[in-house]
């Protein structure tokens, strides 16, 4: 049916049980792979076909080296005295004792320069050599915590409004543009791997690209609402601002079903759904968190559909791109997965501190019809209606009357 995909046709990634909700899925626990991988690091073989799918770099990386020396790459990379020591696990049995001879000569030799070189060998990466995607990080982790400084403590609309009837600020807007960089040249890191990595929530491609498409959609909304605020308003402006962001949340739903479908390397698996957690979280647990996740990234679309307060687009951008940043992290070994988690947790429930007090400065109902409005797509997706029988109407909807509804005028 068109309306309804059945939950429990979707398979489990581990295999051996039937889905009935869409979070009952977990993350796929098979780290082995069906190819040979093995390869010689510093004069030791080693076979790391059952651990493959762990990788951080991807099982790809591994399968290119089977039957090679891949001691330059494994240097090159930096890895940490962890990952010397885990090597050991691996090597063929008649050169164990040869491995962990070699690992200890490696790890007391490296001991000192990984300690301090291994941050800046992950962080600052040839394939960024100018460091145009650091510099727009870090640009844009100042500027969050600006915006959001203003929408909890000074102006609710962060600079994007009327600044209390003060006019549009061009700086504000300006300010976007190292968002957008930041976003696209994440594609010049063509290490990310395809396939998705066994548990840790690291990052690949089809969630990267997904990153970008939704980061895209939040800024193309704040400057709608940007927009229209520097028109006053004005009621041929208005309605044009509000078909580009209707439309850009369509285009962006379809983009990033086309992302999957060209990356996915399984139907089973999800970005929301099947995302790993720390060892030792129950699953009811995890249950919860993809709950709030999901539901969250209902109010991040009525948010950017909205075109009400301006910066509430921009207030949902903060945990799109920090979890892209956090899942870089935590690939790199900087960060561990229940710190991922912890952190894009927390990213998620400052928008709802925002939209409190956006309710208190306005004294409209717009941030709890929002809340109800969201909470009920949520539980039709979740009884598998599909995406865009919930959004297709809901844009209609919001084009032809939404701003019947709307308190707008006020920003």
């Amino acid at each position: 049916m068109l309306v309804f995909r059945h939950v429990r046709e979707i398979k489990d990634p581990n295999g051996g049980r039937t889905i009935r909700h869409r979070f009952d899925r977990v993350a796929s626990t098979k780290a082995n792979v069906d190819f040979e991988c093995i390869l010689t690091i510093g004069g030791v073989k080693y076979d790391l076909s059952s651990w493959a799918n762990a990788h951080p770099g991807g099982a790809a990386v591994l399968k290119n080296y089977n039957g090679l020396d891949a001691t330059s790459a494994f240097e090159r990379v930096g890895h940490s005295p962890y990952a010397y020591k885990l090597l050991t696990r691996f090597a063929i049995r008649r050169d164990k004792d040869k491995s962990a001879n070699r690992a200890s000569e490696l790890v007391d030799a490296s001991k000192c320069k990984v300690q301090v070189s291994t941050w800046r060998k992950k962080i600052f990466t040839r394939e960024d050599p100018k460091q145009i995607h650091k510099c727009c990080g870090l640009f844009v982790l100042l500027h969050f915590a600006f915006r959001y400084y203003q929408m909890l403590f000074g102006d609710v609309s962060a600079g994007f409004g009327s600044r209390a009837s003060r006019g549009a600020n061009f700086t504000a807007i300006l300010c976007l543009l190292p968002h957008f960089v930041l976003s696209l040249s994440s594609l010049i890191f063509h290490s990310v791997p395809k396939e998705r990595i066994v548990g840790q929530p690291m990052i690949w491609k089809e969630f990267r690209l997904h990153s970008i498409i939704f980061s895209l959609r939040s800024i193309v909304c704040t400057f709608c609402g940007w927009m229209s605020v520097y028109f006053h308003h004005d009621p041929r402006v208005r309605k044009a601002m509000v078909v580009v962001s209707s439309a850009s949340i369509l285009l962006a739903n379809y983009a990033a079903d086309k992302a999957t479908e060209a990356l996915a390397p399984s139907n089973s698996e999800s970005t929301t759904a099947t995302m790993p957690y720390w060892e030792g979280c129950r699953l009811s647990t995890q249950r919860r968190f993809k709950s709030f996740y999901a539901y969250c990234q209902f109010l991040a679309t009525l948010a950017c559909l909205t075109i009400s307060n301006p910066a509430w687009p921009f207030a949902v951008l903060l945990p799109i791109q920090l979890a892209a940043f956090l899942m870089t992290m935590c690939r790199k070994g900087l960060i561990t997965g229940r710190s991922y988690h912890i952190s894009y947790t927390t990213s998620l429930m400052l928008p709802y501190i925002v939209a409190t007090r956006d309710m208190n400065y306005t004294r409209t109902p717009d941030v709890v019809v929002m809340f109800v409005i969201g909470s009920l797509l949520y539980r039709l997706r979740c009884l598998g209606v599909n995406k865009y029988i919930l959004w297709v109407p809901m844009v209609v909807l919001r084009v032809f009357v939404g701003d019947r509804l709307i308190s707008f005028a006020v920003w």
